[in-house]
């Protein structure tokens, strides 16, 4: 009985966690959009912060705006071929396939408890890689 609560516990902390990460970030990115409707905010319109983020969260249609820089999109840069992001997104798989099974599942893996701090830098160094180019789905079966 004392595991299966302690299971419950840990998936609702795992719930809560995702979910506060997600309305954090909606939070950030909204706000980042919030003046790009009017392009005015305290007097200033050229060179501002506020402009160039409506000019890099502006929809290709034309249609209104978007997340800025692309945050949480997953889709091919403009500079970007099919082949070259269904590529560097196989790569970034296998950077973090390689790093699960050689840190949490070898059987002489020393990691022990810190098998997910590597996970976690894998996961992280591919979406400073990748994000500019494929939005960084690490799966590319979702991908494309």
């Amino acid at each position: 009985l004392q595991s299966v609560k302690a299971g419950l516990l840990y998936m609702l902390a795992q719930f809560s966690g995702a979910f506060l990460g997600a309305l954090i970030l909606w939070g950030c990115s909204s706000s980042l959009t919030a003046f790009c409707y009017n392009e005015s905010f305290d007097g200033v319109t050229d060179g501002s912060v506020v402009s160039g983020v409506c000019q890099a969260s502006a929809l290709p249609d034309g249609s209104g705006y978007g997340p800025p820089f692309g945050l949480g999109v997953n889709q091919v840069g403009p500079r970007v071929s099919s082949g070259s992001a269904f590529l560097i997104e196989c790569m970034g798989t296998y950077l973090l396939v390689f790093t699960v099974l050689h840190a949490a599942v070898h059987s002489k893996s020393t990691a022990g408890n810190a098998a997910p701090i590597a996970i976690g830098w894998s996961v992280l160094v591919a979406h400073l890689v990748l994000i500019p180019f494929t939005g960084c789905g690490i799966n590319p079966a979702r991908s494309f």
